[in-house]
C-alpha cells in the first residue's frame, strides 16, 4: 500500500468516525427536544468526548432557555378585576 492510499484509507476512517459521532449526537439532541442543527459542534473524540459534550450543552441550552422565557414573562401574575355590572337600558318601555 503507497503512501497516498494510506492517507486516503486515514482520511476515510475519520469521514466516518465523524459522522457516526454527529449521528450520536443528533440523536441525543432529538431525545432532549433541542434542534440538531448544533449536533456537528458536539463532535468528540470518541463515544465519551461526545456524550459529555452533548449533556452539557443540552444542560446549557436548557438553562439559557429558561431563563430567556422568565425575562419574557412579567414579574407580577395579572390582577383579576371584577367585571363591569350591565347597565340597565334607557329609555321608554312598551308595557305588554
Amino acid at each position: 500500500m503507497t503512501e497516498e492510499e494510506k492517507q486516503e484509507l486515514e482520511a476515510l476512517r475519520l469521514e466516518k468516525h465523524q459522522r457516526i459521532q454527529q449521528s450520536r449526537a443528533q440523536t441525543a439532541l432529538e431525545a432532549a427536544g433541542i434542534p440538531t442543527a448544533f449536533s456537528s459542534l458536539l463532535v468528540g473524540a470518541d463515544d465519551r468526548d461526545t456524550d459529555a459534550r452533548t449533556e452539557q450543552f443540552c444542560s446549557a441550552y436548557q438553562a439559557a432557555l429558561t431563563e430567556d422565557v422568565r425575562k419574557r414573562l412579567p414579574q407580577q401574575p395579572p390582577l383579576m378585576t371584577p367585571p363591569t355590572p350591565q347597565r340597565l337600558p334607557r329609555g321608554v318601555r312598551r308595557i305588554r
